[in-house]
């Protein structure tokens, strides 16, 4: 995918703007740095992420008046660094010719469209100097940096430019001044930093850039539905996965993508509902799938040793995806070490399949579904209770919210 150059040409291309790290790189480049070895790039910070985000974005060139007029509306995905204020961007260039310059992207109005300026032949934005300073692309000081020389931007080098831009952009009169537009209480904070590292090749004169964006917190948020490409906002269990990671009771299986039908896993449950108890003390598991550097071996300890989940003598299987019925037995155990009444029973009569609940099962499906924690799936004009069926993963958020606002409230 493309980078883009918004100061040298203007397309509607959106979709070919991309992050954290792409190329802008010729079908066949001839010369060897051009994959990306003209630099290397390390940001380091307390706290990050890279979450796919939506950017609208409006793009203001300059006239021949030196006035600032919309030209195009973009609206394209990108990855975004989300990081902490002890951010540090280190830039090495392995080569001559490298240069860096930071756009600032700024929602001067708050709805939700950044404004991005081009100044054609008169730049705006910053440029990295030959001393390791931003400054003002146009200032006309030296941009020629040292090949194996390390330099440095901080965050609040980046806070500092971003508050100088959106004062800028706000002051009838400055050269950067967006007319029309009623500005709101901005913070430098709010400013998506686009820092661009570009490369011009002797070899086959061509330019090359790398891209990132950098947006600063002082602390992360937590994360939510929104963060994840294959949430909808439609969907149904949109807001059940939003109650659910911003909570922490569930993660994505990446930085942007839920897996909302992947199937539940046994490890998830446990992990879950170990969370949900606090993460409490546990002694040692003993199942041989199970061993103690794994990520859910204190959950996994913890659910065996309080009786909420068993596997068989020598192993969990941590990774099965456990029936909706052997879920609901282990909401059942939880509910009742949690202190809970778990008395009232639903007729099972009423679904098709109820009688094919295992004996076993019996008395905990009926008080999932009298809670609420299980719910008949339709079939034609039949409800069905699909007790050896799997749960997906967006069944699971759904049952973690009805728990926690529905159920164990009881004991609160």
């Amino acid at each position: 995918m493309n980078c883009k150059r918004w100061k040298r040409a203007l397309s509607a291309a959106a979709a070919a703007l991309a992050l954290v790290l792409t190329m802008s790189l010729p079908a066949a480049a001839a010369d060897p740095l051009a994959s990306g070895g003209f630099a290397q790039v390390l940001i380091s910070a307390a706290e990050t992420d890279i979450p796919q985000e939506s950017l609208p974005l409006t793009l203001y060139q300059r006239d021949s008046s030196n006035t600032f007029h919309p030209v195009e509306e973009l609206d394209f995905t990108t990855p975004v660094n989300r990081v902490t204020e002890d951010l540090e961007f280190h830039l090495t260039p392995q080569t001559q010719q490298v240069a860096l310059t930071v756009d600032y992207l700024t929602d001067l109005d708050g709805n939700g469209v950044y404004e991005l300026l081009s100044g054609q032949d008169s730049p705006v934005g910053d440029v990295l100097t030959s001393s390791g300073t931003l400054a003002s692309a146009s200032s006309g000081l030296s941009t020629v940096l040292t090949s194996g020389r390390t330099y440095t931007l901080t965050a609040q080098t980046l806070l500092a430019r971003g508050s100088a831009a959106i004062r800028d952009r706000t002051t009838p009169g400055s050269a950067s001044y967006l007319a029309g537009i009623a500005p709101t209480d901005l913070q430098p904070e709010s400013v998506l930093y686009m820092i661009t590292v570009s490369y011009h090749s002797g070899s086959d004169n061509a330019d090359y850039e790398l891209c990132y964006y950098l947006r600063l917190y002082g602390q992360l948020p937590p994360p939510s539905a929104a963060d994840y490409l294959d949430v909808a906002p439609d969907a149904w269990y949109y807001g059940a996965v939003d109650f659910a990671v911003s909570r922490g009771l569930l993660s994505g299986a990446s930085r942007s993508y839920f897996q909302p039908q992947a199937p539940l896993t046994r490890a998830m449950l446990a992990q879950t509902l170990y969370q949900l108890s606090g993460k409490p003390g546990s002694g040692l598991s003993h199942y041989t799938d199970v061993p103690d550097s794994d990520w859910c071996y204190p959950a996994i300890s913890w659910v065996s040793e309080a009786g909420v989940m068993s596997g068989n003598e020598t192993a969990f299987e941590p990774d099965r995806a456990p029936t909706r019925q052997e879920l609901a037995l282990t909401l059942y155990r939880f509910a009742q070490i949690s202190g809970l009444d778990t008395r009232d029973q639903s007729d099972l009569s009423g679904y098709a399949d109820g009688g094919q609940v295992a004996p076993w099962a019996r008395s905990a499906v009926g008080w999932a579904v009298s809670t609420g924690l299980l719910a008949g799936r339709s079939s034609g004009s039949e409800s069905l209770l699909a007790p050896s069926s799997t749960v997906t993963r967006a069944e699971f958020a759904a049952v973690l919210e009805t728990l926690s606002v529905r159920v164990l409230s009881q004991s609160k």
